[in-house]
């Protein structure tokens, strides 16, 4: 065997025993014992043993132990010395320490296999608890150990646990060694049993440690932190997460209960105050919600619960709790709220699947929307919503949109609980987890019925006339295009007629809008209940209609359906005045391909025709021809010709009709009547150009022209010392109504400094007949100024008595129609004589226009008609032809 000398002479370091070893030098260990050779006791070992154990970590607990077998060994002169401890899985863990043993590596099997298998079987140890080894007893286990420690004979010596032996002490020594006493077998027994108390502090220690670590981790994880107050001495203790939530160093562990109040919010630190005196005055838990303001400014949420500590005579010393920091919960339960007030409260639908497409919740507006309520399709299939409207593929593709760009949005087809189908405007939007898994699907949706109605209205609108119902420009070119496009294919006509109604605007101005719109009303539905259903019959606007004809064969089936819309006219209309009214109008007609190859061409044309019917007499229809496109050009022409004339003095001209007393025939006043001198057609009559300057907007400016001339022409009559006289102007009837003209004519009148005695206005009766606040102001204004007022043209619109008493009417003018009827027509008699007798009976002069016959002169004299004008005396001449009579004395 070899020698254990290197291994006892051998120096070890460890902190505990290096330390114990400076104070013995520098005598600090005063209580040292010794023999009688004046060695250290084992006593003295065992003491620096408890010492060095007092301070022992768990990183230091091996190299503490061995340097306790060190000493021990060399003071027992033993080979080798190993304390060992078995892990019984559940409270004691394995400690293996040795000095001296031959093979280390294989050593704490040898002791697990010896434990277990042979010294854990045997009742007792020899020796009071001890036992020995020898290798001459032939013990195999024995043996085997004895050889692993390189020795002869061992001392086992037990150490023992709270379910009994546990572990031993195992020291070896040379042959021929004496065998322990049994006072140093007792001293041993209690450095082994010290060494596996010191293993068992240091385990529980490192428990508790964990325990504690693993408590802050939690603290940490749940942002709690915990706390104790001391009531008596006002120190509470804090754990290192209450301090972060407060926003302190985790090094911070007590605080007064008056430093916790100056976190406090202010607003909730009155209700803390009262609930911490009712828990401890009232020894009962509290439970509150309260805010915090740190040192930075952040406000928190926190939720604290404490409960109460009590001694033994019931005296409250302590409370005990903890805080949560909620803030970002609060934040959170918030936003749910919100989404739920939300999802409630919205009036958009929405219903939350599963993955499956199985229905988990929907809100209310869902229910309205669709009729289905909560009940109906919880845990359902979505596709009960289905219409049946949508094929597989749709489906698939919203699928897959869904799949790929996590949303699908788009316009859908459902159906209500009560079958109706109807439209959505639909997102579906995938929810994952966060292993990335679909987990459920969210739809959001509105009803677009009443947005579908509102389009379809929409649509209608824009190609439908509002007043009538009948397709408007827009349709009717879009259809006329088509039709175009099938004659073209099929080598067929188009047949395009343009309606006008004649003197529609005077039902307007006479008898008022309504009853003009009834009018067009009555006539679109007489014309679409009258014409094929294939026939398009358009309203471009006021009383401008359109018939387009497809499939038409030669002319004579368009003038058929011509007369049959002029045939439709003769009879008349209810307009909701309590007369019947009778109108007509003027048509015409262009041909595709004959006319025109484009829409704009065909209409433009059909216009064109339609103008000629209205200059040859009205009330019937022309076929377009080119030479009716030259006289639109020429019209045109002449409409810049006559804006021309307005800037130069000399080619506008007043010609003058005398008016002559009927009872001694002398001229009691002339009519002003324009004439247009042209530089080459030589003179134009208002026939041609009036209608001209009313389609171009010049009537104002000619009205004015003719005031200022008329006025500065009686200027001069009146200088001149002529017989007073009445001077008639014609003005049109949207000079009338426009306003402007009472000031024109005051500053005519100062510019002029003329009698306005002699100047009377001449008016249309659809003039008078809407009884506006400008039109009241127009004649209010005439009648201050002296001026005249006479009704051109009496009789032949819709006359009203009331309105010659309502707007004094100074002169009645019967129209040349009736003057002219009355030696053929006793109608036109009874007219003539009916007005007569009536403006005689309203205290009016009445005149009478168009006499050409000495019949009609005595006619107008014998019924009591006052004065005239007409070509039995004169016709309109230039003032230098006029004969008038001066006053005497000029």
């Amino acid at each position: 065997m070899n020698a254990v000398k290197p291994v006892l002479d051998s120096s070890f370091v460890s902190e505990g025993w290096s330390r114990i070893e400076r104070e013995a030098e520098e005598g600090i260990s005063l209580g040292v014992v010794r023999s009688e050779s004046g060695e250290i006791r084992l006593e003295t070992i065992l003491e620096r043993c408890l010492r060095v154990f007092l301070t022992t970590r768990t990183e230091t607990l091996h190299a503490d132990i061995e340097g306790a077998l060190l000493h021990i060994a060399r003071y027992l002169k033993a080979r080798s010395a190993l304390v060992f401890v078995a892990d019984d899985g559940e409270s004691v863990s394995e400690l293996l320490v040795s000095i001296g043993a031959k093979d280390v590596e294989e050593l704490p099997q040898l002791l697990n296999n010896y434990w277990r298998n042979d010294l854990n079987t045997e009742r007792h140890y020899e020796m009071g608890g001890s036992k020995v080894l020898r290798r001459a007893a032939a013990i195999p286990a024995d043996v085997e150990l004895l050889n692993l420690l390189d020795s002869d004979n061992a001392i086992l010596l037990p150490v023992s646990g709270q379910e009994g032996a546990v572990g031993f002490l195992l020291i070896s020594f040379e042959q021929n060694q004496p065998p322990l006493s049994n006072r140093r077998q007792a001293l041993l027994a209690t450095f082994a049993q010290l060494c596996f108390l010191v293993q068992d502090r240091l385990t529980m220690m490192s428990q508790l440690e964990d325990r504690e670590q693993l408590l802050r981790q939690t603290e940490r994880l749940a942002n709690i932190g915990s706390w104790q107050d001391d009531v008596l001495n006002d120190v509470i203790v804090i754990t290192p997460q209450a301090a972060v939530i407060f926003e302190q160093e985790e090094t911070l562990t007590t605080v007064s209960l008056s430093r916790f109040f100056e976190y406090v919010h202010p607003d909730d630190s009155e209700r803390v105050a009262q609930t911490l005196t009712e828990s401890m005055q009232q020894h009962k838990p509290s439970d509150m919600i309260y805010r915090i303001v740190t040192e930075s400014g952040t406000v928190k949420v926190i939720h604290g619960r404490a409960e109460v500590i009590v001694d033994d005579s019931g005296k409250l010393v302590g409370r005990v709790g903890s805080i949560q920091d909620i803030t970002e919960q609060q934040a959170k339960e918030h936003r749910l709220r919100q989404a739920m007030t939300v999802f409630e409260s919205t009036m958009e639908g929405v219903v939350i699947t599963d993955s499956q497409n199985r229905v988990e919740a929907i809100n209310p507006a869902f229910t309205s929307i669709t009729g289905f309520e909560e009940a109906d399709v919880l845990g359902r299939s979505i596709s009960l919503l289905n219409s049946g409207r949508h094929s597989k593929t749709f489906y698939e593709g919203i699928a897959r949109s869904v799949q790929e760009r996590g949303y699908w949005r788009g316009e859908i087809w459902n159906r209500r609980k009560n079958g109706q189908i109807y439209p959505q405007w639909l997102t579906i939007t995938e929810v994952k987890d966060a292993q990335n898994r679909v987990t459920n699907y969210v739809g959001v949706f509105s009803d677009m019925s009443r947005i579908k109605e509102s389009e379809e209205q929409l649509e209608h609108l824009s190609n439908y006339d509002s007043l009538t119902n009948l397709p408007n420009r827009a349709l009717l070119l879009s259809r006329l295009e088509g039709a175009v496009n099938v004659a073209t294919q099929k080598g067929r006509k188009v047949g395009v007629i343009a309606i006008d109604l004649d003197h529609f605007k005077h039902i307007n101005d006479s008898l008022g809008h309504p009853a003009g719109d009834r009018l067009l009303q009555e006539f679109a539905q007489r014309m679409r209940q009258r014409l094929r259903d294939s026939d398009t019959v358009a309203r471009q606007g006021g009383d401008d209609f359109v018939v387009v004809l497809e499939n038409v064969i030669s002319h004579e089936q368009v003038s058929n359906v011509a007369d049959i819309i002029l045939n439709l006219l003769r009879t008349p209309f209810d307009v909701g005045v309590g007369q019947e009214l009778y109108i007509g109008a003027s048509l015409g007609i262009t041909l595709f391909p004959d006319h025109g190859s484009d829409v704009t061409q065909l209409l433009s044309n059909a216009d064109v025709a339609m103008y000629q019917a209205k200059q040859h007499g009205r009330n019937h229809y022309q076929f377009y021809s080119n030479d009716m496109t030259q006289a639109v050009s020429d019209r045109l022409e002449l409409g810049n010709q006559l804006r021309g004339a307005l800037q130069h003095d000399n080619e506008l001209q007043l010609y003058y009709q005398p008016q002559v007393c009927l009872i001694d025939g002398h001229i009691v006043g002339v009519e002003a009547l324009m004439r247009w001198h042209h530089p080459q057609e030589g003179i134009i009559a208002p026939g041609r150009f009036l209608p001209v300057a009313e389609d171009n907007g010049l009537m104002p400016e000619l009205d004015g022209w003719a005031l200022r001339v008329a006025c500065h022409q009686i200027a001069v009559w009146q200088n001149e010392g002529f017989e007073p006289m009445i001077v008639a102007v014609n003005i049109s009837q949207p000079t009338f109504v426009a306003g402007g003209l009472v000031e024109r004519l005051r500053r005519l009148l100062d510019e002029t400094q003329i009698d306005p005695s002699w100047l009377e206005l001449e008016i249309t009766e659809g003039a008078l007949l809407e009884p506006s606040t400008q039109v009241l102001d127009t004649i209010n204004g005439l009648k201050e100024l002296g001026v005249m007022l006479a009704v051109d043209d009496f009789g032949t619109g819709y006359s009203s008595l009331a309105y010659l008493h309502r707007y004094r009417v100074d002169k009645l003018k019967i129209d040349r129609s009736f003057v002219q009827s009355v030696e053929d027509e006793d109608e036109g008699r009874v007219i003539t004589t009916t007005i007569i007798h009536m403006a005689k009976g309203l205290g009016l002069q009445v005149l009478a226009e168009g006499v050409e016959t000495e019949a009609q002169l005595n006619f107008l004299r014998d019924n009591g008609c006052e004065s005239y004008q007409g070509f039995y005396f004169s016709k309109p001449v230039p003032v230098a032809e006029l004969k008038l009579e001066k006053t005497k004395g000029h």
